[in-house]
């Protein structure tokens, strides 16, 4: 699973907020690319997961 399968699950607002952001912090479209192509384990999502329930937001699926 990539960052770009999690990001895809994202309400429209956070997922802006997201991209805005990365685009912003990363400044090219390649490294936006590679960004969003890095691998993502199990474990990274539950740290995710764990701060959108906190935060009362749906957890994400692993699934992809």
């Amino acid at each position: 699973m990539t960052v770009f399968d999690v990001v895809k699950q994202l309400e429209l607002d956070n997922f802006c907020d997201l991209i805005y952001g990365a685009v912003n912090d990363i400044g090219t479209q390649d490294g936006l690319k590679d960004a969003l192509q890095t691998e993502i384990t199990e474990a990274e999502l539950q740290r995710i997961n764990t701060a959108a329930l906190r935060e009362g937001h749906h957890p994400l699926s692993f699934s992809g």
